[in-house]
């Protein structure tokens, strides 16, 4: 059996091999970097740097409203895509003027262009309604934001999971 001498491994080859895997390393990193681009803009939070400023702000207004005899829950939550119900109950102070808005925003939180926001209607006593059809199956987030009459807002964060 004979053996084949193997090519020595000079200056050119190597450069060829160096320089190759880097390409190769290259190549990769760029696609990744392009499809990490283009499919999430990477924007969390719209005006960032003004809410912070004001976080101080928000602070003092969810200790106002934990302080304010309201009280805000959830009734109803969609569990299908097509009708679907949201419904919350408010009970309020007596002296207290009913809410001027009650609105409700279903946020997807890994695909833009989903989010919808609900105008509730008052139903009875407290009660406010609509009927929601949501776009896709999954989680989503849910913002409630009730705004009375001396336009105090209360904000109600939570979750659904639609199937």
């Amino acid at each position: 059996m004979t053996v084949k001498p193997t090519k020595p491994y000079t200056g050119k080859r190597i450069l060829i091999w160096f320089v190759g895997f880097f390409l190769i390393v290259f190549l990769a990193n760029g696609i990744l970097t392009y499809y990490a681009l283009e499919t999430w803009p990477g924007l969390q939070t719209e005006n960032s740097y003004v809410k912070g400023l004001n976080y101080n702000q928000e602070i003092n207004h969810a200790a106002d409203q934990k302080n304010s005899d309201w009280q805000i829950t959830i009734t109803e939550k969609p569990t299908q895509i097509t009708n679907g119900r949201f419904e919350i109950n408010i009970i309020r102070p007596l002296e207290s003027l009913p809410p001027s808005m009650v609105s409700v925003s279903f946020i997807r939180a890994v695909q833009e262009g989903y989010d919808q926001e609900i105008i509730l209607n008052h139903i009875s006593n407290g009660r406010y309604a609509a009927p929601v059809n949501l776009p896709l199956r999954g989680q989503w987030n849910i913002l409630i934001v009730v705004k009375s009459q001396n336009n105090f807002i209360y904000k109600i964060k939570d979750q659904v999971l639609v199937s």
